[in-house]
């Protein structure tokens, strides 16, 4: 039987202090304000029960008591009659013999109770459960729901579905066609036995989901439309080499997002004038491979070779173009114009699995965006690796676009062991206050990967390349770029044939500096066609080249080249020439057309649909559906390096600092300088914190007054830098000795990598030694606290003075 009182459920007690007898706080307004009787000025604010009012005062002088009395008297008549009427119902049921209906109707009734007792105990268990779950955790829960759910601007379209599902027979026959026709064909370039024996995609039709189409605002003239694709039928396909079969692929799943453009509007028919289609990401895919080819290393060479084709022909910037009519222009429907560049910094790992029988592991990062793919370089045996890799993706749309990263260890022998991977979502991490955060590993038992992200945003102003250059030089990074080379290559004309009979099969190289890309090959022709658009990103556009080679497929033949100076794009009208016709260079007849553009990187604030910052802690955005967001906590964020006119003040700052640090100390008298006891001389260093390259830079000037203990025993010097901080090794660094010398001069500058958040908690040791044979004494010692050290200044060169060993060395 309950108790009277079961329904009142007093929240936490809200304890508030103050002379006023009176409780004005408006968020007790609806809550029942208690005094507590021998503790004056203290009360607390509770929940009202059922049936009470919602702002009934009770005090705690003879009225109060008597309200809450009759209260409780209430609820306690409420039960009690519930209990008499069941006694009542059973008395009638008995009085008039209805022997059968009774225990029916009682155990109904005992149903119906239990029902609603179990519903509100659930109830009760799940604000439980969901006030111990943080933020993050619950965001994980509603991740996997589909997009229609999470996003109201996504719609379910089951009309679509049941459309595609009464086409599927006739898409299925044409599928296998397909797999019969041209895929049979191709395999048996390579492999002339090779046979589809059964092909059965089942009964099961792929179905959409989650579509979106964007508005005006977005595309004025073009229909943009985002759908998802998802694919998990009875799938089984049988194949054989030389009459034996050798294997069979099924349960076939495939996830992914296309989008369609239409393009451009037309004011007469077709309205339409072509169509663009693309994998936005790389699409999830896993199949299971049975039989010879199902082994493991010859397995993993098929999943890759199929991946590796579909981002050839559909993961952007790869697509299929269609057009519906001949009165628009090929570049108008075949070339797409990004939206920016994401530039990413993998800086390091924390916590990482051990991989080799050793106890470290061999860890590198792949990153894709699309079709497009970096990997920083292999860090061996070290389970807290530190990369200070930078790359640059072309960015389309990055709100609907991913960044995907895996991370392995390096085996020599076998094949590399899976670490862990991750999904970033673009369009968050390119936010104020969200371009540096550490991610967790997915798929891994620990370990974490940290990252920083810069947008750049595409300026068509000269103007503007002067900032980008100067940010260049201030990063000192190989590997960033100041523009995007847009290319559209439209045909060549009187190619040469190959052994003067032979038509050649060409396609064309492109390359600026290291960066180099690919077109299409156009077979048996020497008047190719290729209507293509490409992308190159260029370091410096005030030297760099363009250059172009045509290659024949089959016999590597140079059939033409060009160079083209991309300096030539700066004078003209917006940068860009339309539909230029140039003279290639081996054969005066060959000529070749071309379209090209130039933009110039630029940080930019990234002018998102919910870019509020106070919007984004109320309300925060719910992940996407086929996105497995593993952002966890993040370190102090770095301010975005977005300030057009702020790059030329760093490098104004940055050619002073140089020049400070070049010049010796003025001022300076060492003839009036008198030690004392402790003191083993002086060092000079200048110290800077970079936040574009997250790098702690250390210059060793030199060496003053080292302790000479005889005439005869002058000391060969050198200095030691040590970085310690905690739970992290790095490396250490030295100058060169310096024979016989008490006040030695260096000039040698480091670097340390470390991020922003991690400097202070860190120190440097620096440790002037004596190199003699053998024996290395320590002179002196100094400990540099690295809390105070300002960033992104002008370097801080002082003179430290040496005392005896403090730590280890």
């Amino acid at each position: 039987m309950d108790s009277p009182g079961a329904d009142i459920a007093p929240q936490r007690p809200h304890v508030k202090s103050g002379p006023s007898e009176t409780n004005n706080d408006p968020e007790s307004e609806n809550g029942v304000n208690i005094k507590l009787s021998g503790h004056p000025g203290v009360s607390r604010t509770e929940t009202p029960g059922v049936g009470e009012s919602k702002s009934a005062d009770i005090d705690p002088g003879s009225d109060g008591i008597k309200n809450n009395r009759k209260n409780m008297y209430f609820q306690l008549a409420v039960v009690f009659l519930k209990k008499v009427s069941l006694l009542l119902l059973g008395y009638i049921i008995c009085y008039f013999n209805w022997s059968l209906i009774l225990p029916i109707i009682g155990i109904c009734t005992m149903i119906w109770y239990e029902n609603i007792k179990s519903k509100k105990i659930e109830r009760i268990k799940k604000k439980v459960r969901a006030s111990k779950m943080t933020k993050q955790e619950i965001l994980e829960i509603v991740k996997d729901l589909p997009s229609w759910v999470n996003f109201p601007d996504r719609e379910r379209a089951e009309w679509l579905n049941e459309i595609i599902s009464q086409l599927w027979p006739n898409v299925h026959s044409y599928i296998v066609k397909y797999c019969r026709g041209k895929i049979q064909t191709n395999i048996r370039k390579k492999f002339d036995s090779f046979r589809f024996e059964d092909i059965d995609f089942g009964n099961m039709p792929p179905k959409i989901d989650g579509v979106k189409v964007y508005s005006n605002a977005v595309s004025k003239d073009s229909i943009i439309i985002d759908f998802e694709v998802f694919y998990d039928g009875d799938c089984e396909i049988n194949y054989s080499m030389s009459g034996a079969q050798i294997g069979r692929i099924r349960d076939f799943q495939m996830g992914v997002e296309i989008r369609i453009v239409l393009k451009p509007l037309l004011y007469k028919m077709p309205v339409v004038g072509g169509m663009q289609l693309f994998f936005l990401n790389i699409p999830d895919i896993h199949f299971e491979l049975e039989g010879f080819t199902g082994i493991p290393g010859f397995s993993y060479f098929v999943r890759q070779k199929i991946i590796e084709i579909i981002n050839k022909k559909l993961v952007f910037p790869n697509k299929i173009t269609k057009r519906f009519t001949k009165s628009i222009e090929a570049a108008e429907l075949k070339s797409v114009e990004a939206e920016g560049v994401l530039r990413v910094h993998v800086f390091e790992a924390k916590d990482l699995e051990k991989k080799d029988v050793t106890g470290k592991s061999d860890p590198y990062v792949i990153l894709n965006v699309g079709a497009q793919e970096f990997r920083t370089q292999v860090v061996k045996r070290d389970l807290n690796p530190q990369w200070d890799y930078y790359c640059e993706f072309i960015i389309l749309d990055p709100v609907a676009q991913q960044l995907y990263f895996k991370m392995f260890d390096q085996d020599d022998f076998n094949e590399d062991d899976f670490m862990g991977s991750g999904v970033v979502e673009i369009s968050e991490v390119i936010k104020p206050g969200k371009n540096d955060q550490w991610f967790s590993l997915e798929n891994a038992k620990h370990g974490k990967l940290h990252m920083r992200f810069s947008w750049l945003a595409l300026a068509s102003e000269k103007d503007a390349i002067n900032d980008a250059m100067q940010e260049s030089k201030l990063l000192k990074i190989e590997n960033i770029h100041t523009a995007l080379l847009t290319i559209y290559i439209d045909s060549a004309i009187n190619l040469p044939k190959i052994k003067s009979y032979k038509k050649p099969d060409p396609y064309i190289i492109l390359t600026v500096g290291k960066n180099q890309t690919k077109s299409r090959t156009k077979k048996h022709t020497c008047q190719p066609v290729w209507e293509q658009g490409l992308y190159l990103l260029v370091r410096n556009p005030e030297n760099d080249s363009l250059i172009i080679n045509i290659i024949d497929k089959h016999s590597d033949h140079t059939l033409d080249k060009m160079v083209f100076n991309v300096r030539q794009l700066l004078d003209r009208p917006s940068m860009q020439i339309s539909k230029e016709e140039f003279q290639l260079q081996l054969n005066p007849e060959c000529k070749i057309t071309l379209s090209l553009q130039l933009r110039i990187l630029h940080n930019a604030l990234f002018e998102g649909d919910d870019f509020d910052s106070d919007s984004d802690e109320e309300n925060p955005p719910t992940p996407r559906a086929s996105i497995k967001s593993s952002k966890v906590d993040s370190p102090k964020p770095s301010p975005p390096i977005s300030r057009k006119n702020s790059v030329g003040e760093k490098f104004e700052k940055f050619k002073t600092s140089e020049m400070m640090s070049a010049a010796p100390s003025a001022g300076f008298k060492t003839s009036n300088f008198t030690p004392r006891l402790d003191e083993r001389g002086r060092i000079e260093i200048s110290l800077e914190y970079s936040e574009l390259r997250q790098k702690l830079l250390v210059t060793i000037h030199r060496v003053m007054d080292l302790p000479l203990k005889h005439p005869s025993d002058i000391p060969d010097p050198y200095v030691k830098l040590r970085l310690e901080g905690p739970g992290v090794t790095h490396p250490k660094h030295r100058t060169k000795v310096v024979i016989d010398s008490c006040s030695p001069e260096y000039e040698e500058k480091f670097e340390y990598l470390l991020s922003v958040s991690d400097l202070p908690s860190h120190r440097l040791i620096v440790t002037v030694k004596n190199k003699k044979f053998f024996n290395s004494r320590i002179l002196g010692q100094k400990i540099i606290e690295l809390t105070s050290l300002n960033r992104d200044e002008d370097p801080v060169r002082k003179w430290y003075t040496l005392y005896e060993e403090e730590v280890s060395d």
